[in-house]
């Protein structure tokens, strides 16, 4: 079939709008008519080429749409089911999966890092016949995607395709982070770096948690109103003097927990001065890739400190993606409010430059 899809030709290039080739799905799995994809800094990476991918490629990795069409072999899904998509599939027999750890299964790591599907090869072709490659076995900014059926997870049909498309990775991600990684007391102090979509689902999940402080810290001031909306009860600009600031909120102690949300080895330095003795600081953020940076293991040691790192949000997907999304329709976790610009699949690279600026919350590509 013939769909719409945005393509990225080469590194640093704007990414160009598409007529491609969609081949129908083979055994275990399924095309996804896509209504809601979320524009995501990881998407933005492989533009950039601080994340290095084979091209061409369809990106788009925070999505969620309808089934139309199931492969043989595929029994939990049919047409009409409404689903979000998960960028880190899970086997289910593995020796993470079976210990509870399915975020960390490396089943199927090989093609999703090569941009095909689990049988090594792609489902879409441009009009010259050649292949182009599917970002996380997903490629959603297009208006179809043939995925696996693993990278599937149901949702209610009640829940916006819009909160569902995010609740896929920035949610997930932050408020995972908060609750099933950090796993944040009532009454505590945090401390999160970056008001984006990810820093926001943190300080949510946070609140959702009962932490007495919420600190967020950003580049921009006019991040401030938009994270107090989310439950912030601090906020503080990222310049000179604000280790001094956030010890002074948590009465000369640190934070108990920290969290950066940026991917900026800058900031992933200075998180163990930023907690107690004692206190959990968890990296969420990718950096560039080859990025590193030091730390003073005595400081570790002496003061008992945790650093540890969130990979989508230590989450089970097929249990916290429904998990959140009734938190939400409960009124319990204001996804929503996230979305602060929709735009069509002709507008995405003004769109991903708004979100390069960090003005946004987050924008989606909205195919109603």
């Amino acid at each position: 079939m013939k769909i719409k899809a945005a393509v990225l030709r080469k590194t640093g290039a704007e990414i160009s709008l598409e007529e491609l080739e969609l081949e129908s799905p083979r055994e275990s799995e399924v095309l996804v008519e896509l209504k809601a994809s979320g524009i995501c800094h990881s998407d933005y990476h492989v533009v950039t080429g601080d994340a290095v991918h084979e091209l061409p490629v369809v990106l788009g990795h925070e999505g969620a749409g309808i089934i139309k069409e199931i492969g043989e072999g595929v029994s939990a899904l049919k047409p009409g089911d409404h689903v979000a998509l998960s960028w880190i599939p899970f086997c289910g027999s593995c020796y993470f999966c079976m210990h509870g750890k399915t975020n960390l299964c490396k089943a199927y790591t090989g093609p999703l890092w090569e941009g095909t599907m689990f049988d090594g090869t792609t489902r879409l072709r441009d009009s010259s016949g050649g292949s182009v490659r599917h970002l996380s076995s997903l490629a959603c900014w297009a208006t179809h995607a043939v995925v696996p059926e693993q990278s599937c997870v149901p949702i209610p049909e009640e829940l916006p395709m819009d909160v569902a498309s995010i609740i896929g990775c920035a949610v997930t991600t932050g408020v995972g982070a908060a609750l099933n990684k950090a796993r944040v007391l009532p009454g505590s102090s945090v401390v999160v770096y970056g008001a984006g979509g990810v820093g926001m689902s943190v300080v949510m999940g946070a609140k959702l948690a009962g932490a007495d402080k919420i600190i967020v810290v950003d580049i921009s001031e006019s991040k401030k109103d938009f994270a107090q909306s989310f439950g912030a009860t601090h906020f503080l600009l990222d310049e000179k003097g604000t280790l001094d600031k956030i010890k002074a909120v948590t009465d000369g102690r640190g934070s108990d927990y920290a969290f950066e949300a940026v991917g900026n080895t800058d900031i992933e330095t200075q998180l163990i001065d930023t907690i107690r003795p004692g206190g959990i600081a968890v990296m969420i953020g990718f950096p560039a890739s080859g990025k590193k940076f030091q730390v003073n293991p005595a400081e570790i040691i002496r003061d008992e400190k945790i650093l540890t790192g969130s990979i989508y949000g230590t989450a089970h997907t097929k249990r916290d993606f429904v998990k959140y999304g009734e938190l939400f329709l409960n009124g319990k976790l204001p996804v929503d409010r996230l979305i602060t610009r929709s735009c069509s699949l002709e507008e995405i690279n003004d769109a991903c430059k708004k979100m390069k600026n960090g003005d946004e919350g987050r924008i989606i590509i909205n195919f109603n």
